[in-house]
């Protein structure tokens, strides 16, 4: 769960997606960063190291679980926790939608994403009304 939410991975890149994508293996882990081979659609990328990521953690890469279970995982502690229906994928939304409300550039957050298309990485921008009122009141 660390790292969909503070690195923005997708479950295939952590637990590897039969033959297409690998997992996630320590050689893949550097000081402040991880790289991400043969993520979705067959592109490497770069992504931060969540500061929490110690070597407790990395010790247990690669994750023998199978996607499914750990979906299932996050499916039932959502519900139970939050008593909201959230998917993995949820935790990479939550990274996107974290980085753009800390203003970071849209054209950053596309590329730690992974995404090809910039419109794909706008949903991530989210009008926040009182913040909209302040800047508008700046500007005059």
């Amino acid at each position: 769960m660390l790292l969909g939410f503070e690195a923005g991975m997708r479950i295939s890149e952590i637990v590897g997606y039969i033959d297409k994508v690998p997992p996630l293996t320590k050689k893949n882990v550097e000081q402040a960063s991880i790289r991400i081979e043969q993520g979705k659609g067959q592109k490497d990328r770069i992504v931060p190291r969540p500061k929490r990521l110690n070597e407790n953690a990395l010790n247990l890469l690669p994750l023998d679980i199978p996607r499914r279970s750990l979906q299932n995982f996050v499916e039932q502690l959502g519900e139970k926790i939050l008593n909201k229906k959230i998917s993995f994928h949820t935790l990479r939304h939550g990274f996107g939608s974290h980085l753009a409300g800390q203003g970071r550039p849209l054209h950053e957050i596309q590329m730690l994403m992974g995404h090809s298309r910039l419109d794909t990485t706008g949903v991530y921008l989210h009008a926040n009304p009182k913040q909209a009122i302040e800047s508008a009141r700046e500007v005059f």
